[in-house]
């Protein structure tokens, strides 16, 4: 005996989909049309090798952000036009043309039709949709507000996005100011002075302590310079591992937050994703706790995770949620006051919502004001490092000058 997963349509025009048990596919089909029923689809249930296949294909192929919002967006369509959400999977499954994602929505639609929550479901596919996502889910399906809560996710996901792509944006331009200038600084030592130590040659003596310097570190890269690409390569392979570790992530997410000048924008971009995933779990449905918890793990920076888990905990012995929070220095004080005012007058939810709102347009704020500062000061650094170069190079020249002169 096999199990079949079918879709059927009853007298009455209404869908029904479910299992059953038969020898072979044309035996499950004489089954449910002596049931009165009309065929719509009907397949062998290959559980193990379809969850397999979807698992390689999001492997193979990653499904991105981008992919999970289009997603959300039509199926909460179809959610709240009546469509069965069967159906409504089969039908997006069937659009779109990311072969991982067709596999993967094959998958779950298979599994709902066998009788398995779509919550459940998603539980298995945790890096294409994660906690956030599978907990609102199952806070619909007990609410009956799928469509609503789909909307929710997409609006989510959609300023989540929005707000990596500005972080990131605010790093590209000195990470390629910082790579051009040590791309100038290596191409004169070692193209440009060598030229100029043949100029200087025999009199060392009488060469400025800058330029003696600057000539020693040329004459280190020439002559030593596969050492040191393996040096580089050794030091790049190292961090790379230490910051793999718990000990090494903790660090770099101190030093994110620490950091001058980048510390208070990447401050600010935690404290917003934190407060509007809270924002988006109270308005929700979520019990305060599970969106605790779901907060400390689509936080971002362990550092902050530990504050939401020590409020989760604290929460859980029976204190308030801004109790904690104004003990702690990582969020501002006129945040926690919102929050508690929210608290005191039953509108937690509506105020978590502003709130997040209010950090998130701080956090466009420090994004240009990282932008508009990093600029200048790039140029400053670039000028002292360049033109530091270009004169202990002409250092001789103005000695020989003053000799020659008298």
């Amino acid at each position: 005996m096999s199990r079949f997963v079918y879709q059927v349509r009853d007298a009455n025009g209404r869908s029904e989909s479910g299992v059953l048990d038969a020898s072979d596919v044309n035996e499950a089909s004489r089954m449910l049309r002596h049931d009165g029923k009309i065929v719509i689809n009907i397949h062998e249930e290959y559980a193990s090798a379809v969850g397999s296949d979807a698992y390689e294909a999001t492997r193979k192929k990653k499904i991105r952000k981008d992919d999970v919002i289009f997603f959300a967006n039509q199926l909460s369509v179809m959610v709240d036009t009546g469509v069965p959400l069967s159906e409504a999977l089969d039908s997006i499954a069937e659009q779109t043309e990311h072969g991982g994602m067709k596999v993967m929505l094959q998958d779950i639609s298979d599994q709902v039709k066998g009788g398995i929550e779509f919550s459940t479901a998603l539980e298995k596919y945790p890096k294409s949709f994660g906690t956030l996502f599978t907990s609102m889910m199952r806070a619909s399906e007990a609410s009956g507000t799928m469509g609503q809560m789909l909307v929710r996710i997409s609006d989510y996901l959609s300023q989540e996005r929005d707000t990596r792509k500005k972080v990131r944006g605010a790093m590209v331009y000195p990470v390629c100011m910082l790579g051009f200038c040590v791309s100038v600084v290596v191409g004169l030592l070692v193209f440009v002075l060598p030229r100029f130590e043949k100029i200087y040659a025999g009199k060392s003596a009488a060469l400025p302590l800058p330029t003696k310097i600057l000539i020693s570190m040329s004459n280190g890269i020439i002559t030593y310079w596969p050492l040191l690409m393996a040096l580089i390569a050794g030091s790049i392979v190292g961090l790379y591992m230490y910051l793999r570790t718990p000990a090494g992530k903790l660090m770099l997410d101190r030093v994110r937050i620490f950091i001058p000048i980048l510390g208070p924008m990447y401050r600010k971009a935690y404290l917003a994703r934190s407060l509007r995933t809270m924002a988006t779990m109270v308005s929700s449905g979520v019990s305060m706790l599970e969106g605790l918890e779901i907060t400390a793990q689509v936080a971002g920076n362990r550092l902050y995770a530990r504050i939401w888990k020590h409020l989760s905990d604290r929460v859980q012995e029976g204190s308030t949620l801004t109790d904690p929070l104004f003990k702690c220095k990582l969020i501002p004080r006129t945040v926690t006051q919102m929050i508690s005012a929210g608290e005191r007058t039953g509108k937690l939810a509506s105020v978590m919502d502003r709130v997040a709102q209010y950090c998130e347009d701080d956090l466009k704020i420090a994004v240009k004001t990282v932008t508009q500062m990093i600029e200048p000061i790039m140029i400053i650094v670039m000028g002292i490092i360049v033109g530091g170069i270009a004169i202990a190079l002409l250092l001789p020249v103005f000695s020989i000058s003053k000799v020659m002169a008298r």
